[in-house]
């Protein structure tokens, strides 16, 4: 009877450690698969001109980071903070010149997470951003991944602008990959209302 609960006993405890294996590879690999696809994309919830800005002493990018604080004041009133080590890029050139950029930023509450300061467009700025070209759809359509990872918005529908007919907007991004179309962000909409196609 010893003997037969001691097998019983090591029969469960063989099945208990294989099981916890199996979920720690499993776990493994979708928080692989997960790093990878955020390494990759950047979902972008906030986009809206730049109106006035405070940098702190010495505020710069370095190494991909801000050096220092910044305060963001965007055109619909919002105040955006960006601390010290916030990971960002900026490419406008003006940043302290009102409606000059456009802040593209991954935030989660009220912290950003990640920011791009961009040029606003040259015309019709404070409505208009011009974007990369879309390459992909998410959720059933309602979200675009453009070719440099940013994940926005789509209207419904979203303006398909080409000589060349489409039937759809996967159609179009089909026939238009990356270099051949640009993206046209709506600021007042917060979304994708218009792809055009620049190449073949």
């Amino acid at each position: 009877m010893r003997y037969f609960f001691t097998a019983r006993l090591w029969a469960a405890l063989g099945m208990l450690l294989g099981a916890s294996a199996l979920v720690f590879a499993m776990l493994l690999v979708v928080n692989r698969g997960s790093s990878t696809s955020g390494a990759s994309d950047r979902v972008i919830d906030v986009v809206a001109a730049v109106t006035t800005t405070e940098f702190g002493e010495g505020w710069q990018i370095s190494s991909g980071k801000s050096a220092g604080d910044a305060t963001l004041t965007l055109d619909d009133g919002r105040i955006m903070r960006i601390v010290d080590g916030t990971p960002g890029e900026v490419t406008c050139e003006l940043p302290t010149t009102p409606y000059s950029c456009v802040l593209v930023a991954d935030t989660l509450g009220s912290g950003v997470l990640w920011f791009a300061l961009v040029p606003a467009d040259s015309s019709n700025g404070k409505e208009i951003l011009t974007l990369p070209t879309l390459v992909d759809m998410l959720q059933g359509g309602d979200l675009g991944v453009l070719s440099n990872g940013w994940v926005l918005p789509l209207a419904t529908p979203t303006v398909r602008n080409c000589e060349t007919e489409t039937t759809s907007l996967r159609d179009f991004i089909n026939k238009f990959p990356d270099g051949n179309a640009i993206s046209l962000l709506n600021l007042y909409q917060d979304q994708i209302t218009e792809v055009v196609c620049t190449g073949p």
